[in-house]
């Protein structure tokens, strides 16, 4: 090959190829070369290289890639599944919890139920109590004025202790059946709505206004248990002093057991309700005793007593005598009543009694009723206390129209006046 000389070239001629000669003995060869073509040729060389080696890239990576994609799915996996574990475990979390509020929650209304059980159960004892009140004849104070009053009331003394709580009582209002209405909460409208809309601030008002009308109903049973006890010892005091004494209840026998018991009595506290039974079923005792007697007065309406029982100065003589019954002030006709149940013992003239009558009341005791008009029994005939015997006069040793009344006990005068009083202390 000759070296390349700079040739000129006329005008319009194309560059000549580059050639390659390639003598070999007597065989020469020449090339021309296409530098362009070369190029391209490279180009399209070294891009199938990189394919070439991008392929065998994949295929000796793919193995890897296909073996770690399981693996990254399995991590994901896990995560989702410790992610799940983890909200249903705040889910039975939130779950205990609201079964924990909820059971606490019905646990609450149970308990409201049950304490307005014995809220209904207390006010029919407390109606009980009242009607036995009503019963004995016992006048409960006036019921006006700042007594008890129902809890539907949005008063503020609804709220205050039992102890705060002013007597008189207000009968209607402990009376009275219990009313649903009684739970409403004392509040205002607004704080009303705001009650509404939150369970245990409406459980919480209920809660008070229960607790209240206990105190309240506590303050009654024990208010009605001291008006029954002052008045159980003022009967006591009454019957005593006529010389009558009644007998406590008998304690029911110990029934036989299969275990040996004992040990000392010690008396279990009684409530206000416990104090209040025990204080009326005595009165009961003592009044039920107490109708048996002549405490009754023998005259309607007030009389005036003109003469006292013991010593005075004899009407008719002038001088000392003694006077065994009251005379009571009486015009002639004015029926005459029997004090207590009892037998017509005598019906009829008797000296210086003029019509007289006598009628025996049982445990020795005997009313004579002296100086009648006129006489309405007749001897051995039972009567009730209040059935009328005779009319009032001036017959026997009388200086005008009055009634003679006397109580014998065991055949001996006693002064008629401690009787009525007592009568007069029991309500008869």
């Amino acid at each position: 090959m000759s070296p390349t000389d700079e040739r000129s070239r006329p005008f319009g001629r194309r560059e000549d190829l580059p050639r390659i000669t390639i003598v070999h003995g007597d065989q020469v060869r020449a090339f021309q070369v296409d530098t362009r073509r070369l190029f391209a040729g490279a180009i399209v060389a070294g891009a199938f290289c990189l394919s070439y080696l991008a392929a065998t890239g994949w295929l000796w990576l793919r193995d890897d890639i296909l073996a770690d994609q399981p693996s990254r799915e399995v991590r994901m996996e896990r995560i989702y599944e410790d992610r799940v574990a983890a909200l249903r475990a705040e889910i039975d979390r939130i779950n205990g919890r609201q079964l924990v509020d909820q059971d606490a929650f019905e646990a609450k209304i149970d308990d409201l139920l049950s304490r307005q059980a014995k809220l209904g159960e207390a006010q029919a004892k407390l109606g009980g109590l009242v009607a036995k009140v009503g019963d004995l004849g016992i006048a409960l104070p006036s019921t006006k004025g700042p007594g008890l009053t129902p809890l539907g009331a949005p008063t503020p003394t609804a709220i205050e202790p039992a102890a705060a709580a002013p007597k008189p009582f207000d009968t209607e209002g402990f009376a009275t059946p219990l009313r649903s209405s009684w739970l409403s909460p004392f509040t205002t409208r607004a704080h009303a709505a705001e009650t509404r809309a939150d369970p245990a601030a409406r459980i919480a008002a209920a809660e008070r206004s229960i607790a209240a009308f206990e105190k309240q109903q506590g303050a009654v049973a024990s208010g009605l248990a001291e008006v029954a006890e002052s008045r159980s010892r003022s009967w006591s005091k009454a019957l005593a002093k006529i010389g009558f004494r009644v007998a406590e209840a008998p304690h029911p026998a110990p029934r036989p057991s299969e275990q040996a018991v004992g040990g000392p009595f010690v008396p279990a506290p009684l409530d206000a309700f416990g104090r209040a039974e025990t204080a009326l079923g005595r009165l009961a005792s003592l009044r039920t005793a107490a109708k048996r007697l002549p405490l009754a007065r023998p005259l309607d309406g007030e009389r005036t007593i003109t003469s006292d029982f013991g010593v005075r100065m004899d009407p008719f003589l002038g001088v000392g005598a003694m006077h065994t019954g009251l005379d009571f002030r009486a015009e002639t006709g004015d029926p005459v009543h029997v004090t207590g149940p009892g037998t017509v013992v005598g019906a009829g003239r008797q000296g210086g009694y003029g019509l007289c009558v006598d009628v025996d009341h049982g445990n020795g005791v005997v009313t004579r009723y002296g100086h009648l008009s006129s006489i309405s029994v007749s001897l051995g005939e039972k009567v009730a206390a209040g059935d009328r015997v005779g009319l009032a006069g001036s017959t026997g040793r009388s200086t005008g129209p009055h009634l003679h009344y006397e109580t014998r006990v065991s055949g001996e005068p006693v002064d008629p006046r401690d009787w009525l009083d007592a009568g007069k202390t029991l309500g008869f």
